[in-house]
């Protein structure tokens, strides 16, 4: 099947595109803190994510993985939701530590370790990719609009709701 690119006015793909070269540099920085022992480094990056990730994750969360639930299953949505989830405990961790606080080693690698699933998430999302280009352009172009009403509300990633 040819993959045609979406008319301008609602092109999901690069919008995805964008915001997951944003998750993937944070996320990546954030590793690379961690790698470091610089707590202070991956508590500022922890705060970047936080702000950039919100709407995107929101967006993902309610209304793309909900869609896409039918053609990829159950199983791999909820693993997907799973990934969000630990991307946010390290946000969450790092933000509510005192800036100036070391990190003491067992819970450095823990971060790291949630750090980089969600850098492995964030790297597979070829098969997002892929599904979205299943979909209508109609759907496409609703999901994009629910995308920049999510973009306009700017939440931090913090103060979503869990879901899953």
């Amino acid at each position: 099947m040819e993959n045609r690119p979406s008319p301008p006015e609602h092109n999901l793909f690069d919008a995805f595109r964008e915001d997951h070269a944003v998750l993937g540099r944070g996320f990546h920085e954030l590793s690379q803190c961690l790698r470091g022992n610089d707590a202070a480094g991956a508590r500022e990056a922890a705060e970047r994510i936080d702000t950039a990730a919100g709407a995107h994750i929101a967006f993902e969360e309610k209304h793309f993985y909900p869609a896409l639930a039918r053609m990829l299953g159950a199983p791999e949505v909820r693993r997907m939701y799973s990934e969000h989830g630990k991307g946010l405990a390290a946000v969450r961790a790092l933000l509510e530590r005192d800036p100036g606080a070391p990190l003491p080693e067992g819970e450095r690698r823990r971060l790291m370790e949630l750090s980089q699933a969600m850098e492995a998430h964030i790297a597979e999302c070829g098969e997002m990719f892929q599904a979205m280009g299943r979909l209508s352009e109609a759907k496409q172009a609703a999901l994009y609009r629910q995308l920049t009403v999510w973009r306009e509300k700017h939440p931090r990633w913090t103060g979503l709701p869990t879901s899953g």
